[in-house]
């Protein structure tokens, strides 16, 4: 080939390239006030349930080329309260653009694939995050990085910096943290995964409780999540803490070790799932290991507008609370808000829901008792009867057991003894004469049976009829011996 066709080629190439980020810069600059639209109408939602409404305005937006420069801000307006007048605040962000269709920074970091535009932002300082700076000692608080397809799907990462904070008697270390975000704007389906080493948070006693620190290590949280077709979200939420020790001014200190909390939600046509399961890998007190603890609770054939109702009133009711100040202890409803609640626990137990703990679960060295419970519901003819009359009707099925390891309990009668400076040897003989004289005293009751090294009680019920550690009888019979019972131990 000729030098002039290969050097026409070339030319040919580059102004190809050329035009396409130039008309990629217009794309992007347009997705970047479309983002905005949309971040503000959501934002707007925001404001209408909490009071506060933030906004974001595009300040500036400097289009190259190659590249582009942006910067916005995040006003909102803190409340007049306490006789003090309302103040605005504003949060501001610098963006540096790099234009498709292969923007140059993900070039340079070994990326091929054609993207829209890739930043890399970073937080300005303003008045309202001077302190967060002063904590960094200069580094920028909070930076990242994103790329956006042509589908506009976004994908980045972002880092928050180490913070030291003291002032009088309280104090923060914060070791920094690292998040990978992904996003597509058509499904709204979105992930996070978050890591920090450690939170260290120390301060005075107050009158409501006695802590007085508290340290996290090897913090970690990930979410996958879609819109329901009722606009609740649907996926999975993961939390993680390596270590979590709280110290106490009067208390001895507990440590949970290996702690780990999700949550799934799940859509099935006009019903939703919700599951929960919550494991403590280990609690310690006073640097003695004592016990782990473990609770699923899974919710099933969820009606999906009665339990987005519900879940609405329960928040509205919730806000009310964190907005007394602490005047509020425990949410209240309104009479119109009581009527929502009642109108759609009934649309919620027509879809005959089942509910399960499976399991409870306690282990200690020496064993591990559980407890299991599955729960079948229907709607009731009244909601507005008696207690006991409407229970027979909701419950349509009920299956628990119990299993109590004797070496398990045990070890937790042990505890509380060895707390109080009891010699371990000490408290441990006298808790396993505790245990068994527990599994003596349920089987003389009828309450339970021994079998091997455990206490083993069940309970069935279903039509009516119990049966309750095999024998068969009349729910109002086996009331009555609940009753009775509660009677006799309160005497």
């Amino acid at each position: 080939m000729k030098k002039s066709a290969i050097v026409g080629v070339v030319v040919a190439l580059g102004a190809v390239w050329t035009g396409t980020a130039w008309y990629t810069g217009q794309k992007a600059e347009a997705f970047v006030k479309q983002s905005i639209d949309q971040a503000n109408a959501e934002l707007q939602k925001f404001g209408e349930k909490w009071g506060v409404t933030p906004v974001v305005e595009l300040m500036s937006f400097e289009r190259g080329v190659f590249s582009s420069t942006e910067r916005y801000r995040v006003k909102f307006t803190e409340p007049a309260a306490d006789g003090k007048p309302a103040q605005e605040h504003a949060i501001q962000f610098v963006e540096y653009l790099d234009h498709g269709p292969f923007p140059l920074s993900k070039l340079k970091s070994g990326s091929f694939a054609p993207a829209m535009v890739a930043s890399r932002f970073q937080l300005e300082e303003t008045p309202v995050v001077k302190e967060w700076f002063a904590a960094t000692k200069g580094t920028v608080p909070l930076s990242g990085a994103y790329s956006v397809s042509y589908a506009k799907n976004v994908s980045g990462n972002f880092d928050m910096a180490p913070v030291e904070f003291a002032k009088d008697d309280t104090s923060l270390a914060f070791s920094g943290m690292k998040g990978d975000v992904t996003y597509a704007t058509g499904s709204k389906h979105g992930t996070v995964s978050l890591l920090a080493d450690s939170l260290v948070l120390k301060g005075p006693a107050s009158e409501d409780n006695d802590i007085v620190s508290m340290a996290m290590q090897g913090l970690s949280l990930t979410s996958d999540m879609t819109p329901a077709k009722n606009e609740m979200y649907v996926g999975s939420q993961k939390l993680g803490l390596k270590n979590w020790t709280i110290t106490s001014k009067e208390k001895p200190p507990v440590q949970l070790k290996d702690t780990v909390i999700a949550v799934d939600m799940t859509e099935a046509d006009a019903t939703m799932g919700a599951k929960m399961d919550v494991d403590f890998g280990m609690i310690s007190i006073q640097d003695k290991d004592m016990a782990g603890l473990k609770l699923v609770v899974d919710a099933k054939r969820l009606d999906a507008k009665a339990f987005k109702a519900l879940n609405d009133v329960y928040e509205a009711a919730s806000r009310r609370v964190l907005q007394s100040k602490g005047e509020a202890q425990s949410p209240e409803f309104t009479d119109e808000e009581k009527q929502v609640l009642k109108t759609n626990v009934e649309l919620l137990l027509a879809g005959n829901p089942t509910l399960s703990v499976s399991p409870l679960e306690v282990r200690t060295a020496n064993g591990t008792s559980t407890f299991n419970l599955d729960l079948d519901l229907t709607k009731p003819a009244s909601l507005e009867g008696e207690f006991a009359d409407t229970a027979k009707e909701v419950v349509r099925k009920l299956n628990a057991k119990l299993v109590l390891s004797k070496g398990n309990l045990g070890d937790l009668m042990a505890i509380e003894p060895q707390v109080r400076g009891v010699p371990a040897e000490q408290a441990v003989q006298t808790a396993k004469g505790q245990a068994e004289m527990v599994g003596t005293m349920a089987t003389a009751m009828g309450l339970a049976k021994v079998e091997n090294d455990n206490i083993v009680t069940y309970l069935n019920y279903a039509d009516g009829q119990v049966d309750f550690n095999g024998k068969k009888m009349p729910v109002e019979q086996f009331l009555m011996m609940v009753l009775s019972g509660a009677m006799g131990g309160a005497r």
